[in-house]
């Protein structure tokens, strides 16, 4: 997305009314999902929304096809779940990112067989084994993770709230945001999206000159970590949040071939 002219800070850009936000309340199949909630439980949290997106999805008269529409079969994906196990091996390894992947895959999977799968062959009316399968189901699952926005939690002035009730609360559910989703991230961003009660506003967060870029925040995240879960990285040094993970067997491999292995040993013992 692009200024066609110049931008004061603070202005709303756009604003995207929460009748047109796609989740599992919004969807025609929203009350179905809510009577049989307690059988879409999963550790992810999100097989009501990807229920509700392969109905959508697949259907002629979804009052979401026009957005919908701008992911073909959502085949130009290109996350590394979707790369060979050979590529993620050889071109990302020591990033973390295979060994989130396998897991992803694996629970993805699970998820499906398991909840999904059941579930729409309770429905025949709505869901078809046939057309809604396991790898539409990954290809949603990846829609998801690199499109969706989840509502920040209201933050309790209650200081004397218990710890453990903080613990309980749930992530708020993740939603399809048209028009949000346009942007792109980078960690220097000059917009943000606000939540309201009746609507949601992107707004600027600096003057933006006519023909910059207008980049959202998808969070703090390393680059492994947008490659992971979107697909792309920001350009070296562009990424203010960029980390890399060292495991401490390898610390204690190269400081062993030094002369202060005895001062490591302490720093390892020493380590939560």
């Amino acid at each position: 997305m692009l200024a066609k002219e110049d931008i004061e800070e603070g202005e709303v850009l756009f604003t995207i009314p929460r009748s047109a936000l796609l989740h599992q309340e919004t969807t025609k199949v929203s009350a179905l999902l809510k009577k049989e909630k307690s059988f879409l439980e999963s550790s992810s949290g999100w097989v009501p929304l990807l229920l509700a997106l392969l109905y959508e999805s697949t259907s002629s008269k979804s009052y979401w096809k026009p957005y919908l529409s701008l992911w073909p079969g959502f085949k130009a994906l290109d996350h590394p779940m979707f790369w060979s196990k050979e590529e993620r091996d050889n071109l990302l390894k020591g990033t973390g990112i295979p060994e989130a992947v396998t897991t992803d895959l694996s629970n993805i999977q699970r998820e499906y067989t398991d909840i999904v799968l059941p579930f729409i062959m309770r429905h025949p009316e709505l869901w078809n084994p046939n057309t809604h399968t396991l790898e539409l189901y990954t290809q949603l699952v990846a829609f998801v993770m690199a499109y969706s926005f989840q509502e920040p939690q209201e933050e309790d002035d209650d200081d004397d709230e218990d710890d453990k009730e903080q613990e309980k609360k749930v992530p708020s559910p993740p939603m399809m945001v048209p028009m949000a989703d346009v942007l792109n991230h980078v960690s220097s961003h000059n917009a943000n999206l606000e939540f309201n009660p009746d609507s949601l506003r992107m707004v600027s967060l600096r003057h933006i000159l006519r023909g910059e870029e207008v980049f959202n925040t998808y969070g703090q995240m390393a680059n492994w970590q947008l490659l992971h879960m979107y697909g792309f990285t920001e350009p070296y040094p562009g990424n203010s949040n960029d980390t890399a993970d060292i495991p401490i067997s390898c610390l204690y491999q190269a400081a062993s071939q030094g002369k202060n292995l005895r001062g490591l040993e302490r720093l390892i013992n020493s380590s939560p």
